[in-house]
């Protein structure tokens, strides 16, 4: 898909906290008493407000674009609908509770993310690649609008109610301080350009020990990166280059991918403990994580109790003991349930609700194997096709990976 996002199936890095909202309203959700039927095209309702069946498929269909070469079982696609409806019902009630607190995502927030996916793309490209896929812009666009409802809801409203005391960090870092270390690293450089000649007097100007910005400033066509990774991390092209290199050697310039590229070997960093002050903002974040999913997981499990929420009939289950067989399966469940010709509410009131529970979450940024992030780092660590990692933006949206 065109975005750096899909559907936005998490609201933020941390927000694993709760389990299946669909299974969660099968414990809310109870049988009409006489009801009126939900209005043609209106799958569920949020607060009186309505869930288009167009919405959720065009949702699913931007979901699901990737193609295995089987067709999805029933049971795949009763999985399918039914997690991207708990998303449908999610934002609504996010987009609610903004409401309430007079918050609201403007035009120009939308455009301005908009406009940061586009910056990826060549002139002309985005709109042919929403064509490629089917993907209505407006659809889009809503979808865009709906994920930065969400961030502007963790940063405005749950952010605010949430505190990590200093002794907090302390005594976290003192229980996981193996966590918090900096293994054996390579440092070098990689001076990229479309254009051999300028790569070349760029390498010779690194070489001579020249700083990369100054490098930047002399041949501007060409870029300078500095990188800091552990060996056995490396892409087997960065690694085979840098294979060989004594520090301050430089390898031939050669044609790559995106133009021609020299590594420059700078040397070896190694291992290090980080002290407190320094893995402080490491530790902040992993708490403040763990403290997010806490606080998101307490407000849904509020917001279903006074919501009412009500699903169209066909996509209840056909007893009344729908939140029985919801809990039988562990309350993780994900896949719709069978027809039925009843109505479902759920409401302040309803039996059978239960609070969500956090689940495990990792820590936060690239503790793999036990390591901290090196908060040096001046690049992300690159793909495994070597072409070098992209931060995510600003609106927490993911860039781009086109499946064919």
């Amino acid at each position: 898909m065109p975005s750096r996002f899909r559907t936005g199936r998490r609201p933020f890095r941390g927000a694993r906290a709760i389990l299946s909202l669909w299974a969660m309203l099968l414990t809310l959700l109870l049988p009409g008493c006489g009801e009126a039927p939900l209005p043609e095209g209106v799958v569920a309702t949020v607060n009186g407000r309505p869930i288009m069946l167009r919405t959720l498929e065009a949702v699913h269909d931007m979901s699901s674009m990737s193609w295995s070469g089987h067709a999805p079982s029933v049971e795949q696609l009763q999985a399918q609908y039914g997690g991207v409806l708990s998303d449908l019902i999610v934002q609504e009630l996010v987009a609610q509770a903004l409401a309430r607190e007079s918050i609201a995502v403007t035009d120009a927030e939308v455009a301005e993310a908009e406009a940061e996916v586009r910056g990826d793309y060549p002139a002309g490209e985005f709109e042919k690649s929403l064509v490629e896929e089917y993907i209505d812009l407006d659809l889009w666009r809503s979808r865009l609008r709906a994920r930065i409802a969400m961030q502007k809801f963790m940063r405005l409203i749950l952010r605010p109610t949430i505190s990590i005391p200093l002794e907090e960090v302390e005594a976290h870092y003192a229980a996981h301080r193996q966590d918090y270390r900096l293994p054996r690293r390579v440092q070098f450089l990689v001076v990229a350009g479309p254009d051999k000649a300028a790569v070349d007097k760029a390498r010779a100007l690194s070489l001579g020990g020249a700083k990369p910005a100054d490098v930047e400033a002399a041949q501007p066509s060409v870029t300078v990166r500095e990188v800091k990774m552990r060996r056995d991390r490396l892409p087997a092209l960065w690694s085979k280059e840098l294979a060989g290199l004594a520090p301050r050697q430089a390898s031939a310039v050669k044609q790559g991918e995106w133009g021609y590229q020299s590594f420059l070997l700078v040397g070896e960093i190694a291992e290090k403990q980080l002290e407190l002050s320094h893995a402080y903002p490491l530790v902040e974040r992993v708490l403040l994580e763990r403290k997010m999913d806490e606080a998101y997981a307490r407000w849904m499990d509020a917001e279903l109790r006074t919501a009412r929420i009500r699903v169209s009939a066909h996509l209840l289950p056909d007893t009344r003991d729908a939140g029985k067989d919801a809990a039988s399966r562990g309350g993780n469940a994900t896949g719709m349930p069978g027809m039925s010709d009843s109505q479902g509410h759920s409401g302040q009131g309803s039996q059978g609700g239960q609070a969500l529970q956090p689940q495990d979450i990792p820590d936060a940024g690239e503790p793999l194997d036990g390591t901290a992030p090196d908060p040096e780092m001046d690049a992300p660590p690159p793909a495994e096709d070597g072409k070098g990692g992209r931060s995510a933006a600003a609106n927490g949206t993911q860039r781009k990976t086109k499946a064919k």
